[in-house]
């Protein structure tokens, strides 16, 4: 399925292009030091290269070309800086129609609104475009603020998956958040079978 732009108050949804190479490194390189356990941190300049960064852009066209993966980053109108990103993991088509739903903003801009405000778009665009029936959302038990924003989102907790990933060096617990498009307002739409 095609990816296309998506625009909100603040944000623009979209993504990678050729011309945002500036941008995508000063996003992985310039990040404040790792700030919690969930935070990545700063990444070096050398893994940060043109060419890693067409890599990247490629597999993301890739696997959104063959309805596995969506990744969109997440861009300020105002100035033009990748503040985050949103991605959508493709579980099942078929009968079923759901995916992975993640989010992240970068260390840098935390605290601006840009989490709910890109989310919240995320939710859209899964339902609206992707045209996914079931976004969930796998969070770490302890981590409060992804829960906050999950709920602040409308996303309703259905229960915990016991060694649902694999990180850390171990398998982990995650809390499962979840949303339908009647959860924000949308109507369901019939599903979408990709060709493959």
């Amino acid at each position: 399925m095609k990816r296309l732009e998506f625009k909100t108050k603040n944000l623009i949804l979209r993504p990678l292009e050729s011309k945002d190479y500036h941008a995508w490194f000063d996003a992985y390189v310039e990040g404040l030091p790792k700030q919690n356990k969930w935070d990545r941190g700063p990444m070096k300049a050398s893994q940060c290269s043109r060419k890693q960064f067409n890599k990247v852009k490629k597999e993301h066209e890739k696997l959104a070309e063959s309805d596995d993966y969506y990744r969109y980053y997440v861009f300020e109108k105002k100035t033009g800086a990748i503040v985050g990103q949103i991605d959508f993991d493709i579980f099942v088509r078929s009968t079923h129609q759901f995916a992975n739903f993640g989010y992240q903003i970068y260390n840098r801009h935390w605290g601006k609104g840009f989490g709910k405000e890109a989310s919240l778009a995320g939710l859209k665009i899964g339902f609206k475009h992707l045209r996914l029936n079931r976004l969930e959302a796998a969070i770490n038990l302890d981590n409060k603020i992804s829960i906050r924003l999950a709920k602040s989102i409308g996303m309703k907790r259905e229960g915990i998956k016991r060694r649902y990933w694999y990180e850390y060096g171990q398998w982990t617990d995650h809390l499962i958040y979840v949303a339908n498009p009647e959860d924000i307002g949308l109507k369901a739409q019939k599903p979408f079978y990709p060709k493959k």
